[in-house]
């Protein structure tokens, strides 16, 4: 049998970057519950300091109607939103994607930002969000 090359490893996230101005994924959390306004936390990956870019949400578990979230460094709506609240209309199958530019410019320091439904969907639905930045944390 011939060598089948360096060993590697396989992670989903997050992505080893050699350098910390790359976009990329800060956190995310699957299976939100869109029928019950509340927060949900969601750990950043690997960083001390982040500027949020965009909020990708999608595989929707049915065609969101009525949902609406928003994305804040803390729990409560508290801070300066990441997103303020987002209608997820154009989510309307599991391969949809809403995409969403962060509206806040604050650099964040925490180690959760907060995914926060404003408006249940009014039955049970569910869908994941992806929260996308910068890592401004300094390489040392």
């Amino acid at each position: 049998m011939s060598n089948p090359g360096p060993a590697s490893s396989q992670n989903s996230h997050p992505q080893g970057l050699a350098s910390n101005q790359a976009l990329r994924l800060i956190g995310s959390i699957q299976g939100v519950n869109l029928n019950l306004a509340g927060d949900n936390a969601v750990p950043i990956l690997n960083s001390g300091r982040v500027s949020p870019a965009y909020v990708l949400v999608t595989n929707a578990s049915t065609s969101l109607t009525t949902a609406q979230l928003a994305v804040y460094p803390q729990p409560a709506a508290g801070g300066t939103a990441v997103i303020g609240a987002t209608a997820l209309t154009g989510a309307t199958t599991a391969a949809k994607v809403v995409n969403t530019a962060a509206t806040g410019t604050d650099a964040l320091t925490g180690t959760n930002v907060y995914v926060r439904v404003t408006t249940a969907q009014g039955a049970a639905a569910t869908a994941d969000v992806f929260v996308y930045g910068y890592d401004l944390t300094f390489l040392s």
